[in-house]
């Protein structure tokens, strides 16, 4: 009987545990961190190959995060590879870039972007088809300087519409 208890102790433990790991693993989010290596970084790698996923690894725990992938891009480009990691909010990913940020060479590069789950996405998508503001794009507004006083003001909002426009020149259609 004393066995079977102290079997059951190990068990009643895991048992109550999950939950509480579910929940933490559940409220953690999802971080694609970009990375560009300063030219001294790559050279040290070079002259001392090794992998950075355990350094990496032990940072993102650091913070109470879990590291879910570190990959290398295999073509030169704006970044040189990616990590894929999972935290516990906005302010302990920034204060996982600001950590890399002040250990690493002038000419790093990290952009850090918080991810979705499709179905975050998904309830994204039902709050905006739920939600009516009125709101109406640049692209939609007719354009009326008379209504926006003097000519001074038409200019300047014609040059807003420019850069709103991506680049794109807005036609103005006379009324």
């Amino acid at each position: 009987m004393m066995i079977r208890s102290l079997m059951l102790v190990p068990v009643l433990a895991f048992g109550l545990a999950m939950p509480a790991a579910a929940q933490q693993a559940s409220s953690m989010r999802h971080y694609m961190i970009l990375f560009k290596n300063a030219p001294q970084a790559v050279k040290a790698l070079i002259d001392n190959p090794q992998d950075r996923t355990p350094p990496s690894r032990k940072l993102i725990e650091g913070f109470g995060g879990k590291l879910d992938n570190y990959f290398f891009f295999s073509t030169p480009g704006e970044y040189d590879g990616v990590v894929m990691a999972e935290l516990p909010d906005d302010l302990t990913a920034q204060a996982v870039a600001m950590t890399i940020m002040a250990a690493a060479p002038v000419g790093t590069k990290l952009t850090v972007t918080p991810l979705m789950t499709t179905e975050e996405a998904r309830s994204a998508m039902e709050k905006a088809k739920q939600v009516k503001t009125g709101y109406t794009p640049p692209t939609e507004t007719k354009w009326r300087p008379e209504l926006r006083g003097d000519r001074r003001t038409a200019v300047f909002l014609d040059q807003a519409m420019f850069v709103l426009g991506r680049g794109r020149q807005v036609e103005k259609k006379q009324s």
